[in-house]
């Protein structure tokens, strides 16, 4: 069975979403081992765990759905 156009970016989508909602989890589990060790700054800690943008979950998005639609 094949998906359609909207299917595979909807799919794309997910992945991206999937793939930095993991990337911020990293980034907090750091940013909170380095606070606790005193490696870094309540500020430096603060913007480690700032979410992601929608426009940073678009870009990544699209940076899967080009190799879909990679005509190689």
């Amino acid at each position: 069975m094949s998906k359609n156009p909207f299917e595979i970016r909807a799919d794309m989508l997910a992945m991206a979403k999937d793939y930095m909602d993991k990337q911020y989890e990293l980034n907090v589990s750091f940013a909170k081992d380095m606070l606790a060790q005193g490696k870094q700054t309540a500020e430096e800690f603060q913007k480690a765990i700032q979410p992601y943008s929608v426009e940073e979950l678009m870009k990544k998005a699209q940076e899967l759905y080009s190799f879909v639609s990679k005509k190689d």
